[in-house]
């Protein structure tokens, strides 16, 4: 068992692929995700109808209460508010219709990006409308945002990110193992040493385990570093769940890799997986609004609960206690994983 960590351990150093993946691939991801990605709407091109110019000053104090529009410039060839929007040139515009109604017009192709600027234009309207004509004083309502004051999204983002980089990571080495010592021609001389299949799973797949956690580390200290990422609770928990989501999609990989007949079909297995998960589990889009049934198929996927386990240590605060309900689901999946990896190993053995 301790040759064949040994071999995998020389066989990973000596492989410059295999470095990029584990080493420079998490911190990119982490930088275009820190970086790059922002959602929270900002700068969203909103036109104001000619219609409204009676309302000018209150709708333009509104636009900028909601903090998330750039008014541009009115043209004098586009007569209607929707003209603005059907054109391209604002996702949103306001018109103005008789009896003081105010119409908003909206581009739906990109709901993530409106709602939210919508919803939030809304509020600032009915605030301007109640202050002008309100008989009673409306006091403005005030928003605590706990575990994530600034609403950063680098803090919504990282911990999830900790278990994308670490599944795909181990998705992928764990798909590769056997059938790339098959196509090289090694599988026989493994096939000829007195292991086990339960030596060969232990010693196959524990440098794996070791990277991920140096993968998961790695990771929260860059998101420490470059955002400030806060380590509210047991840190010592999330390795320990980490660990166990990494022997899940390792042991998962295996059984992949045992199966497939070359590495492009371990590697399209791979993707299989992964995509739904990343689609599924919380880490991009939210949990709640999806259908029940997509609930469901999530709650079967580690991933999803992974990132509950690293959202609720690294922000909210979470120990061993409050992390375990979590877990037990992946611990599962990773023995039905490891059973399966075991089985198919016999009979390549055979």
């Amino acid at each position: 068992m301790i040759a064949i960590m040994r071999v995998e351990f020389l066989r990973l150093l000596l492989d410059r692929s295999s470095i990029g993946l584990i080493l420079i691939v998490p911190g990119v991801q982490l930088v275009l995700f820190g970086y790059a990605i922002d959602l929270t709407p900002k700068n969203i091109p909103i036109a104001i109808a000619r219609a409204c110019d009676e309302h000018s000053t209150l709708l333009r104090n509104a636009v900028s209460d909601a903090g998330s529009f750039r008014v541009i410039a009115e043209d004098p060839a586009l007569e209607r508010a929707s003209e603005y929007v059907s054109s391209g040139r604002a996702l949103v515009a306001i018109d103005c219709h008789s009896g003081n109604r105010v119409h908003l017009i909206a581009d739906g192709s990109n709901p993530l990006e409106v709602h939210a600027s919508i919803g939030a234009l809304e509020a600032a309207l009915l605030a301007r409308v109640l202050k002008l004509t309100g008989p009673v004083a409306v006091p403005a309502p005030t928003v605590q945002w706990l575990y994530n004051p600034d609403a950063r999204t680098a803090w919504f983002l990282a911990p999830g990110l900790v278990g994308v980089i670490v599944m795909i990571s181990m998705l992928m080495l764990g798909a590769l193992t056997l059938v790339r010592e098959r196509e090289q021609g090694s599988w026989e001389g493994l096939l000829s040493t007195p292991l086990t299949a339960v030596d060969a799973l232990i010693g196959k797949l524990t440098p794996y385990v070791i990277i991920a956690i140096a993968q998961m580390l790695v990771v929260i200290a860059l998101a420490r570093w470059l955002f400030d990422l806060p380590i509210n609770g047991n840190i010592a928990a999330l390795v320990v769940s980490g660990s166990v989501f990494a022997i899940a999609h390792l042991a998962l990989g295996f059984s992949l890799s045992a199966i497939a007949e070359s590495q492009t079909q371990a590697i399209q297995a791979a993707v299989f997986f992964y995509l739904p998960s990343m689609l599924l589990s919380g880490f991009l889009f939210p949990y709640e609004s999806m259908p029940r049934w997509a609930q469901y198929l999530g709650n079967t996927l580690p991933l999803t609960h992974f990132v509950r386990s690293a959202r609720g240590v690294l922000l909210r605060g979470f120990g061993a206690r409050e992390v375990w309900p979590e877990m037990w689901p992946v611990a599962v999946f990773a023995l039905s994983g490891a059973i399966l990896a075991l089985a198919v190993f016999r009979r390549q053995l055979k």
